[in-house]
């Protein structure tokens, strides 16, 4: 009894000190103070941005996967318009060729030794779809927005680039580290044409970046009800990308004697097996960097939860797996997007499959999800396999949120988004990103652009659209963020192996 008494009290300790730790952790530092509000003196004149962005929208860059399908006219003349909209940026750049959707510009630092920056975008869009109540590719400037395919995604941040680097070249502004634009024309079609030939282009030269900020998150406003400021998302990984195929076999002939088990049944319970089985839910270091970092913004009762995952994980993830927004956070999705059974109503069909669609969580890869899919499809007479030889990605490497581009970063938000937190972010969709790693040191995926739930429903949707002060702002971000990283005080010696602008060609 002595005993019994002695391990309760010992107990008891141990709980009250770990609801001590906890609270402390929660009470420490409920958020940041206020920044001051943005210098209404560097809002400068902006005439003709908004034109500038249109005269982009108008290229009807829709990339295909047939090439037939595509406006051949359009990529092909599009490179052209950089010169009348942003003469200094031409002027001051080399032109490195790279491929028919590769537009990659070098505009030379002072000083050699120090790794280039990459700035990102890509130029190419999605086919619009039916229902626009205007002209997706008229590019419209109606009142205060810019109108038309690519004015979220990502034409809009491809002007702001090269609008930030036309007002800094007319101000008289150098480089002390090198910048590359690596502007690609087939993101939404896998960028082997764009991305990959200018990551190659770098490899082939024995170069690397010491940063790359392409397209990612955002300036998020009003997507999370309990915290009361825009939060700037910065996606510090990316989560691969697996396209699989789901596939059963049957004897086929007529629909009137059918057997007891067709190819399409067999499908139907291989894909009710694999959705009743999730992957498996799990925190990792992004998603826990972010959740500290969103405490810092967040009531009392969420920060003793992000604060102390030591403690409540189970429970976080537990909350975070009932929504899908915040269950790609956590876990490898997988969403079943295709079905194809036979090419007649009578006909029974010899072969069934579906596709799925999956996003895979750092730390695992493609080799392990396509494994414990076909594992599973075995169970019930399937199996699984890749469904495009190619297209498929593991996760990124996940980038540390600190450094002197992290540094730079916070400052340039900092000068142009007072009012916006900043955190580390796990991106769920794909970007062009993919393929610099193993080129770029730090690759952050963020366009400055503050976006509503209802602004990212027109993302890949209807009526695509962005207001004048976005494209502003986001041109202010850029021009701030190139002068914090690449200008006298952004001198670091970070990545070895720098070639000199006179050994490349």
């Amino acid at each position: 009894m002595q005993t019994v008494t002695v391990l309760m009290v010992l107990a008891l300790g141990i709980l009250s000190g770990t609801a001590a730790l906890a609270l402390a952790r929660a009470l420490s530092g409920g958020g940041h103070p206020a920044r001051p509000p943005l210098d209404r003196d560097s809002e400068e004149d902006f005439t003709g941005a908004a034109e500038d962005l249109a005269a982009l929208i108008r290229f009807r860059t829709v990339s295909w996967f047939e090439p037939d399908l595509e406006d051949g006219e359009a990529f092909a003349s599009l490179p052209a318009e950089l010169a009348r909209r942003w003469p200094l940026v031409m002027a001051r750049t080399l032109r490195r060729e790279a491929g028919d959707r590769a537009i990659l510009l070098e505009w030379p630092g002072s000083d050699s030794t120090l790794a280039p920056l990459v700035l990102a975008a890509h130029w190419d869009v999605v086919p619009p779809g039916d229902g626009w109540s205007f002209d997706p590719f008229s590019a419209g400037v109606e009142g205060d927005e810019i109108r038309g395919r690519g004015a979220q995604d990502t034409k809009v941040t491809m002007a702001a680039i090269l609008g930030a680097c036309e007002r800094l070249a007319r101000a008289g502004w150098t480089p002390h580290r090198t910048i590359f634009l690596a502007f690609g024309g087939d993101e939404e079609t896998g960028g082997t044409r764009g991305a990959r030939r200018m990551a190659e282009w770098f490899r082939e030269r024995g170069l690397r970046a010491a940063c790359l900020l392409d397209e990612g998150g955002i300036i998020a406003d009003g997507m999370l009800s309990f915290v009361d400021r825009p939060l700037a998302l910065i996606g510090t990984a990316e989560k691969g990308y697996l396209d699989a195929t789901i596939e059963t076999l049957g004897s086929g002939g007529h629909a009137s004697m059918p057997p007891r088990s067709t190819a399409a049944g067999g499908l139907a319970r291989a894909v009710s097996a694999l959705e009743r089985r999730p992957f498996p839910a799990r925190l990792v270091p992004t998603a826990r960097a972010f959740l500290g970092a969103l405490s810092d913004h967040a009531p009392f009762g969420y920060r003793l939860l992000f604060r102390n995952l030591w403690l409540f994980g189970p429970l976080v993830i537990r909350a975070f797996s009932r929504s899908p927004t915040t269950d790609a956070l956590v876990r490898t999705t997988m969403a079943f997007t295709m079905l194809e059974g036979s090419p007649k109503e009578n006909v029974l069909p010899e072969r069934a499959r579906a596709n799925v669609n999956v996003r895979i969580l750092p730390g695992e890869t493609i080799a392990s999800a396509l494994a414990r899919l076909d594992r599973i499809a075995r169970r019930r007479g399937a199996r699984a396999y890749a469904a495009h030889e190619g297209s498929a990605s593991d996760p990124s490497p996940e980038t540390p949120p600190s450094g002197p581009a992290w540094d730079a970063l916070a400052k340039a938000l900092s000068s142009t988004r007072p009012d916006a937190g900043m955190l580390p972010f796990l991106f769920s969709a794909g970007t062009d990103t993919k393929h610099w790693v193993g080129v770029a040191d730090s690759i952050y995926r963020f366009a400055p652009i503050l976006q509503t739930p209802a602004d990212l429903a027109r993302v890949h949707g209807r009526d695509e659209r962005v207001a004048k002060g976005e494209l502003r702002k986001a041109t202010l971000f850029y021009r701030e963020f190139m002068k914090a990283y690449c200008g006298p005080d952004g001198e670091t010696a970070d990545a070895p192996g720098r070639v000199s602008a006179g050994e490349r060609s």
